[in-house]
């Protein structure tokens, strides 16, 4: 863009040029599958940009900041998509996917870091209001598309030290309808062993869950964590229409499930501790 403007070259062109250096660097960090998909990216793109010149003087949106906000929203879904599926569209992506690589940052952001510099360091091209407008977008394509990378389907991911764990963990179980782990620990100061549950939970039922702990156990430590991309059963695939019964648990014709004898037992003598 700053090319075409102090010198008319075309905006196409001049991104397939300066991708050349991008491409290396592409080759010798991210290997050849993923410079051949560059490559693939960077060409169309840069013939589409062209192509597409003409469109630039449809006057759709008037306003300068909604302008700039809608098409964050659309180039950060468009680029989130390529982002998910190791793909990109040339350029800072790359720069971006090698800075990821080594750091384990996310590329949108990495991406905005650096078209802030370069935009902040041409607004005297441009002038200030739309360099302004311009971050805006940026930063809006940059939220959107790690939202996309990272997922929209959050979770929670709840861990409770009690001394009622098994009580904890039959009430995740039987009234939140989902999984719990008893996770085995020791107390620092105490040395004493502990069972830790863990489980996740929609982000719906966290209160939920925190008056069913409070009721149980009104001092039990309880840290709520986000989570995304939960996959397993429960969450990305169907739960089975009948759960087979297990030494602690049994299933009713109504699929309710109700503890053992010997699994009431035991969380009864837990509360008596």
């Amino acid at each position: 863009m700053i090319l075409y403007y102090l010198m008319d070259i075309p905006i196409g062109l001049s991104n397939l040029v300066l991708n050349i250096p991008v491409l290396i660097l592409s080759l010798k960090f991210m290997g050849k599958f993923y410079t051949v998909v560059t490559i693939l990216s960077t060409v169309s793109l840069s013939l589409f940009i062209d192509l597409t010149a003409f469109m630039a003087d449809w006057c759709v949106i008037s306003n300068p900041l909604v302008a700039a906000i809608s098409g964050g929203v659309v180039l950060g879904a468009a680029l989130g998509l390529l982002y998910r599926y190791n793909s990109n569209s040339g350029g800072l992506d790359v720069i971006g996917a090698v800075i990821k690589k080594f750091y384990n940052l996310e590329i949108g952001y990495v991406v905005f870091g650096l078209n802030f510099i370069i935009i902040m360091s041409s607004a005297w091209i441009f002038t200030l209001e739309p360099a302004i407008c311009t971050l805006i977008a940026m930063y809006i394509n940059a939220t959107v598309s790690s939202r996309i990378v990272i997922g929209f389907a959050q979770r929670k991911a709840a861990f409770i030290v009690s001394d009622k764990p098994l009580e904890v963990a039959d009430t995740i179980l039987r009234n939140i309808h989902h999984g719990a782990t008893l996770l085995y620990g020791q107390g620092g100061f105490s040395g004493k062993d502990k069972k830790i549950v863990f489980a996740i939970v929609d982000l719906t039922q966290v209160t939920k869950l925190r008056h069913f702990i409070e009721d149980i156990d009104p001092h039990a430590f309880l840290f709520i964590m986000n989570t995304t991309d939960v996959i397993g059963r429960g969450f990305t695939s169907p739960l089975t229409p009948k759960l087979p019964g297990t030494t602690r648990y049994t299933f009713g014709a109504d699929g309710k499930m109700t503890p053992t004898r010997s699994w009431s037992w035991e969380m009864e003598q837990e509360s008596h501790k």
